[in-house]
């Protein structure tokens, strides 16, 4: 259906309210998550002024509009972003609404514009929303650990053991261990350059109750990331096994540092 009139484009976290003989279209917030983890931006304030679209797309008195209810849009507030338009040139049915992200600063900046569907001509635009996140905004102490979390810290495992390995069907495991960090599933950070470290361990032999006297093996890692300590058996030809996997522990360095420390 082509837009008519004063037409509203809302965002919906209530199904509960009235809906309006307009025709609408909904976005939801998860759309604009990925936008607003991407940069911080400080809380949303309350009472904030309704935007207005840009003046200088065609003369004052036959100018389009398209206007967004908040300058600022925070996430996970129940808050609604209804993005209205007024078009006075020709519409069609095949007209579109676009979202764009804006510039490349710590803030998260968006806008939206009204595009006619033939000739692809730009009838309208909404100025810069920012559009925030508090689970990535930190403030005060919630920035300080934040961070705290982007700082490389360096440690060093030593005399490590495994208790009561799988037992193959004739003869004991020769156990030997792989370490590696990894990225954590919630961090915020992307991959970098020391994640995929790799460590080896030495082979203890026949035994399911290995112990890596003397060995220390140095990470160097966020607080946010993973040890994965792996427990294999050494492949030998002259004596076949089912499966050289043994065992796997994954552990978060922030505990594993926290539990050194608490002895």
């Amino acid at each position: 259906m082509a837009p008519q009139g004063r037409d509203h484009l809302a965002t919906r976290e209530s199904a509960g309210r009235r809906r309006s003989p307009n025709v609408r279209y909904t976005l939801s917030p998860e759309n604009l998550r990925s936008l607003a983890e991407r940069g911080g931006a400080e809380q949303a304030g309350v009472g904030l002024l309704r935007a207005n679209s840009d003046t200088d797309l065609v003369s004052s008195q036959g100018r389009s509009s398209l206007t967004a209810s908040t300058l600022e849009f925070t996430l996970g507030r129940g808050q609604n972003l209804v993005i209205s338009w007024d078009i006075k040139e020709e519409v069609d049915a095949t007209d579109w609404i676009g979202m764009y992200h804006i510039g490349k600063n710590s803030e998260t900046r968006i806008c939206f514009k009204y595009y006619h569907g033939v000739s692809g001509a730009l009838r309208a635009t909404t100025p810069c929303i920012t559009v925030k996140n508090p689970r990535v905004d930190g403030q005060g102490e919630g920035q300080q650990a934040s961070d705290s979390s982007r700082k490389l810290v360096s440690f060093t495992l030593s005399d490590i053991r495994a208790v009561g390995l799988k037992k193959g069907m004739f003869f004991n495991p020769d156990p030997y261990l792989k370490m590696s960090i990894h990225p954590g599933k919630r961090s915020c950070f992307p991959t970098f350059s020391h994640h995929g470290q790799e460590r080896r361990s030495g082979i203890t032999t026949n035994t399911t109750n290995p112990v890596w006297h003397g060995e220390k093996h140095t990470f160097v890692t966020l607080m946010t990331d993973v040890l994965v300590i792996e427990v294999k058996d050494k492949f030998a030809k002259s004596r076949p096994i089912i499966k050289r996997f043994l065992g796997q522990l994954n552990i978060p360095v922030q505990m594993l540092l926290e539990r050194h420390a608490s002895g």
